[in-house]
């Protein structure tokens, strides 16, 4: 797993490669933290592109990134996730929590 925080203009993007799981989840939050704290970042992308799975401690950390963007009045996207990925977000009714670009 590789975790990389990009950062354009009001936008931080969290590129994600490999798996999402329990092992990476510090990575994760420590990416996460980066991508909050930034001054002038009012939306936070998660890039799915490259992830290959996700496991119940990734959507965890997912819905707790989610609830700190909430508090930090910024927005949460989640880009490129694989048909696979969305099923698993929909058959938990995470699609309706997350927005998906």
């Amino acid at each position: 797993m590789t975790i990389t925080v990009e950062f354009n203009g009001s936008i931080a993007s969290v590129v994600l490669s490999g798996g999402i799981d329990y092992a990476a989840q510090e990575a994760f939050k420590a990416a996460n933290k980066q991508a909050l704290s930034a001054n002038g970042v009012t939306e936070i992308h998660v890039d799915f592109a490259k992830a290959t799975f996700l496991d119940s401690s990734g959507i965890r950390a997912l819905l707790m990134l989610q609830k700190e963007a909430d508090t930090a009045g910024k927005s949460l996207v989640l880009l490129n996730c694989s048909e696979n990925l969305r099923s698993i977000f929909a058959i938990g009714g995470f699609d309706r929590v997350f927005t998906f670009r």
